[in-house]
């Protein structure tokens, strides 16, 4: 099910936005007279820094539920959140010659780094009376098969600090193992809650299969004890399973990607509007007049290659890269091999660092590639490819990548056998199904790391 915002959560938000606004303001109130003369800077920093904090912490998720319960993984995103809001608010303020505001800007963002830090270490020491103390764990029961709740034994594990699996209860008593306690058979559930503190009651049996459940759940809830159904699904099938409401009508979708859902794709969206405007800006910006000199010193053309690619839903667009052939009658149709006889020196330089395919931040600008996804091929390619392996075009249902989780594993460049098709596919799709703004990252640090110590498929 769609996970839900908690008041701890918008509590946790409007604390970290509150003491970073009286920061502002109390820097504003030291500085004097700055506030009457430059207050339209101050203005625009206070609303700049406020949508800058949402949207970065919205792409990071650091006030999701899951991140709050486990400080450490808290502390570390939001150390690396609060580095990248901190770079692009000092680019904005920097690019648009702010110079008088500058040295309010950087007591601005170190004062709430601060904060940050402080909070989010007593956060974690907090996290930690609470897990040695357990002073509000929630103890719980399961009404079902072990192995039919292995799932719902996964998420309370992970929040470990609040919630404590004490049994089991099933007319089976063979079907548990050493590790988890059978406590009874299921009549026997209630009677065992009100007496050993029991907090909360799950069933993994659907009270469509047991209607006893149904007087089970009123008489758990008149005595104070939550009832809830966690109904079980087959977890070795290949499929994975999301689920949501609409007006009260349970709905379970097979294979959930979380791309399709409009949220996943606003931050991946965001994060390449950002990252690709940073590099065209401080990186495209002079390296194209170089590149373009040495590519005309020794070759006849153009600077760019142009060549139309499949992108997302399979519609075709116009991939931008710099040109590493000498011009040639093949280049839609002969994949680019080890020793090309066409390569031009320059050429081989660009293929070797990735150099080649800067040009396509613009497409990534532009909204047909993102920085990560499946790498795109020419149009004869994707045809041909789509012969071979029947899940070949599910590839093709998120935008194009400059990188992707394949690439970094070894399966880029040239595709010699099938298997190394088979296995491309299938680490595109696996990204596809798994996708989160922190695999991203992963996936452009290890895209660098890979950059500046070579890759032997890099050709």
């Amino acid at each position: 099910m769609k996970p839900k915002h908690t008041p701890a959560q918008f509590s946790f938000l409007f604390l970290d936005l509150f003491v970073f606004n009286v920061i502002h303001f109390v820097l504003v109130a030291h500085m004097g007279n700055i506030m009457y003369t430059q207050a339209h800077y101050y203005t625009l920093l206070i609303v700049f820094n406020n949508m800058g904090w949402l949207i970065c912490s919205h792409i990071a998720g650091i006030y999701n539920q899951d991140k709050i319960h486990r400080a450490k993984e808290l502390l570390n995103h939001t150390f690396i959140t609060y580095l990248f809001f901190a770079l692009i608010t000092w680019l904005f303020f920097d690019l648009n010659y702010l110079v008088d505001t500058i040295n309010f800007v950087l007591f601005d963002i170190v004062w709430f780094g601060l904060f940050l830090l402080i909070s989010r270490i007593a956060m974690l020491g907090m996290v930690k009376f609470i897990e040695k103390t357990g002073i509000f764990r929630k103890r719980v029961v399961i009404i079902g098969n072990i192995m039919h709740a292995s799932p719902l034994i996964e998420q309370l594990e992970k929040k470990h600090v609040f919630y404590e699996i004490i049994g089991f209860f099933d007319d089976n008593e063979n079907s548990f193992n050493s590790e988890y306690h059978w406590l009874g058979k299921i009549n026997d559930c209630l009677t065992y809650a009100k007496n050993n503190n029991i907090s909360e009651i799950y069933s993994v049996i659907s009270p469509d299969k047991m209607h006893e459940l149904y007087s089970l759940a009123d008489d758990a809830q008149n005595n104070f004890i939550k009832f809830k159904f966690a109904p079980h699904f087959d977890t070795q099938s290949k499929y994975k399973y999301s689920f949501e409401f609409d007006n009260n009508i349970p709905i379970v979708s097979l294979n959930p990607e979380p791309l399709a859902e409009l949220s996943g794709q606003l931050q991946k969206r965001l994060f390449d509007i950002i990252f690709s405007s940073l590099v065209i800006v401080f990186i495209l910006s002079w390296l194209i007049p170089i590149i373009a000199v040495l590519i005309k010193m020794e070759s006849d053309g153009g600077v760019f290659f142009k060549q139309y690619r499949t992108g997302k839903n399979n519609r075709p667009f116009l991939c931008l890269k710099f040109r590493s052939l000498k011009v040639n009658d093949e280049a839609d149709t002969m994949q680019v091999t080890k020793n090309d006889a066409r390569y031009t020196r320059i050429g081989k330089f660009l293929r070797r660092t990735n150099l080649d395919e800067f040009p396509q931040f613009f497409n990534v600008l532009a909204g047909d590639m993102s920085v990560v996804g499946s790498r795109p091929h020419m149009l004869k390619h994707t045809e041909d490819y789509s012969r071979l392996h029947n899940n070949y075009m599910l590839r093709h249902s998120i935008k194009p990548g400059l990188t992707g989780w394949a690439q970094i594993n070894g399966y880029r460049g040239e595709i010699k056998v099938d298997e190394q098709l088979i296995q491309r596919v299938e680490h595109d799709l696996w990204y596809i199904k798994n996708w989160n703004f922190w695999l991203d990252m992963r996936i452009v640090l290890q895209t660098l790391s890979s950059t500046f110590k070579g890759d032997k498929n890099a050709y």
